[in-house]
């Protein structure tokens, strides 16, 4: 067997994970970051999101930048 297989059935993905590469903290991280992927695709957001998220971050940098390079 793989370190990782994906099967398919009708209507699920089938997920097998080999237990001697993988510990369970590794994997509930995992599960924890789809599950919140899955809700914010779910959330459905349409561009003006990002626009706002682009210029929070652009405002950030021109603030702080000056504290990560020496110019």
């Amino acid at each position: 067997m793989s370190t990782i297989q994906l099967d398919t059935s009708s209507d699920k993905y089938l997920i097998t994970l080999d237990k001697s590469m993988f510990d369970k903290e590794w994997l509930l991280r995992l599960m924890e970051k789809l599950r919140t992927e899955e809700l914010a695709h779910q959330l459905d957001f349409d561009q003006s999101v990002e626009e706002i998220g682009e210029t929070i971050k652009s405002d950030w940098w021109s603030k702080n930048k000056e504290r990560f390079i020496n110019e």
